[in-house]
């Protein structure tokens, strides 16, 4: 996906939202008596501050609810420093590293840009996948946080898919138009064409889905932001991790 679309439909996400919300707080308004003259303004500016501290909080409140913490290099040092290598290698910004205690092996990479963007990986993934396999889906991570795919699907899991949670059919539907079908495997391209082996991220994908194992700590609303996506998210993929295992293949 070219960032400048997924920054425009995030924008809009945004916008609409802070809009609705204005709404809201002006029916309410003016049902319990406030003047028109206060109430309108008033109510979108409370919204524009809402939205915007939602925009800033964005990140945090995924880190929190995956019960992701700061990887400490002393724990984990090899990977910290094949991050750093492929970060300088192929002149992506160095993310900020989070980890989760979990067996299950996958990965996920949070931000709304690349200067604010959180790499969280599992343990499970660490112990199961070799350094090539590793390198592989560093590098796709970080792919989707340089064209802002992480930023969109981020925004699409706090502003439509945590809040209409109990509208499942309707979160599914509105993320199919926001994220495009292809996205996911123009972001394998991407990663393979820097690596220049494509095997490595294909087998590491291969692994983590033979597996089968899902995260602990994993609410629906974000589940399509893993590398894997576990089962059940609201917002489906249409192109399947057999399907870019397959389409990996080819290259």
């Amino acid at each position: 996906m070219d960032p400048k679309v997924a920054v425009f439909r995030a924008t809009f996400l945004f916008s609409a939202c802070a809009i609705i919300d204005s709404l809201i707080l002006i029916v309410i308004g003016l049902a319990i008596g406030i003047d028109v003259a206060f109430v309108i303004p008033g109510s979108v500016v409370l919204a524009t501050i809402w939205i915007l501290f939602v925009y800033k909080r964005i990140d945090s409140i995924i880190l929190r609810k995956i019960n992701s913490e700061p990887l400490q290099l002393k724990k984990h040092p090899r990977f910290v420093n094949l991050v750093e290598g492929i970060c300088v290698a192929y002149g992506f910004r160095n993310p900020t590293l989070y980890i989760v205690e979990d067996v299950a092996p996958n990965m996920m990479m949070v931000g709304r840009n690349p200067q604010h963007s959180y790499l969280v990986v599992t343990t499970g993934l660490l112990e199961r996948v070799r350094r090539t396999e590793l390198e592989g889906l560093i590098t796709h991570e970080l792919s989707r946080s340089r064209n802002r795919t992480a930023y969109l699907e981020g925004a699409l899991a706090i502003l439509l898919a945590w809040p209409w949670s109990f509208m499942p059919n309707l979160v599914s539907k509105l993320g199919v138009k926001f994220i495009d079908s292809w996205a996911i495997a123009e972001t394998d391209v991407a990663a393979v064409r820097l690596t220049r082996y494509p095997p490595g991220l294909a087998k590491a994908l291969e692994s983590i889905c033979s597996d089968g194992r899902e995260p602990t700590h994993n609410p629906r609303f974000c589940r399509h932001m893993w590398v894997n996506p576990p089962s059940g998210p609201l917002i489906g993929a249409t192109f399947s991790t057999n399907d870019r295992i397959a389409a990996l293949a080819e290259l």
